[in-house]
């Protein structure tokens, strides 16, 4: 029974953890882009975030990333996801489309076809 409690208390540990860093991918401070009209968050569909900073810094997870450790990220998504893949881009208003346009590259190149960019309502 006793190996049995510590597996739970270990479970507990690493959903408390990696839903810390999910939460906190979305803490990032970026100027998201205005859009008018926009879909709803599904908030069953777990994508993984990619943000793009002032800086054009990528990062996942709070980690700035290079584009070929991208790669390797969003082949290992795609590899465990499969058709269910999906990412969500968080740019800063700021930043010029050709450091985002890497990002949705090399998601088709590793057969992710589900990509959605984070934006702010317009207030009316």
């Amino acid at each position: 029974m006793t190996p049995m409690i510590d597996v739970v208390f270990l479970l507990i540990i690493f959903f408390l953890v990696s839903s810390h860093l999910a939460r906190q991918e979305n803490h990032l401070p970026l100027d998201l882009p205005v859009a008018s009209t926009h879909g709803p968050q599904d908030p069953d569909r777990a994508a993984l975030t990619i943000s793009v900073d002032a800086d054009a810094q990528m990062r996942v997870g709070g980690n700035v990333l290079e584009i070929a450790d991208l790669k390797m990220v969003l082949a290992e998504l795609q590899q465990r996801e499969g058709s269910q893949a999906a990412v969500r881009i968080r740019t800063d208003r700021g930043v010029q489309y050709r450091y985002v346009e890497p990002v949705l590259r090399e998601a088709v190149i590793a057969g992710i076809t589900d990509a959605t960019i984070a934006v702010r309502e317009k207030q009316p």
